[in-house]
């Protein structure tokens, strides 16, 4: 049995040394990443990995970081929180997410929370050095496999008749949280969910629950 192995080249990325912070609770992801990044970036570069933000916190605190590249799926641990934390606390710190979490929403929400990008999982090398790239020119960056559902959401949401609360409800709805946690969730009582949802089903000429959320993924709401 013989083997082949492909030589593969590694387009450098166009910026100068840096150091970069990887957070994700997988080490065999982490580990290849590192691997990837080293390969691709300008000699001179540091990365560092955690497993947990805490050990992220800690790193942060002791040496100065250019990017923050992080997962948002971490067991027991408030990676939004940290987001916003670290965007207030180390505002020139670029922090690009890369997730396998694809839904228009979480998009938004990370940008708002102080993100400078956002990828997901499974994109290109060459994706990945437009990403590092673009943000640190301070560009804002949504990978290819993202960027056209964002659009089509966002300009939905600008066209769209349903207010803003309506939106947030049939969001919840579409990602299959009951009336009482929904209720719960937005600090109002299960009987204005109700009417939200009717006049949900009203506005849109949708008679059930199952086609709320049909709805909702077609027009990349969630």
């Amino acid at each position: 049995m013989y083997c082949s192995f492909v030589v593969q080249v590694y387009q450098k990325i166009d910026i100068p040394a840096v150091n970069i912070l990887l957070i994700d609770d997988h080490s065999l992801v982490a580990e290849g990443f590192c691997s990837l990044l080293d390969k691709m970036l300008p000699e001179g570069s540091i990365i560092h990995a955690a497993d947990t933000l805490e050990k992220a916190a800690n790193y942060l605190q002791q040496q100065h970081y250019d990017f923050v590249l992080t997962d948002l799926l971490m067991p027991g641990e408030q990676v939004n929180d940290f987001i916003r934390h670290i965007h207030k606390q180390y505002p020139d710190l670029i922090i690009l997410i890369v997730s396998s979490v694809k839904d228009t929403h979480t998009v938004k929400e990370c940008f708002a929370l102080g993100a400078n990008g956002y990828i997901s999982k499974g994109v290109s090398r060459d994706e990945i050095k437009m990403a590092l790239e673009n943000t640190y020119k301070g560009r804002k960056y949504i990978s290819s496999d993202l960027s056209g559902r964002l659009a089509a959401s966002v300009l939905f949401i600008e066209n769209s008749t349903l207010t803003k609360k309506e939106l947030e409800v049939l969001r919840l709805i579409a990602a299959g949280h009951q009336t009482r946690v929904i209720a719960e969730m937005l600090h109002i009582s299960p009987v204005t969910i109700m009417t939200h949802k009717r006049n949900l089903m009203q506005k849109l000429n949708i008679h059930s629950a199952v086609g709320l959320v049909k709805y909702a993924y077609d027009h990349h709401l969630i």
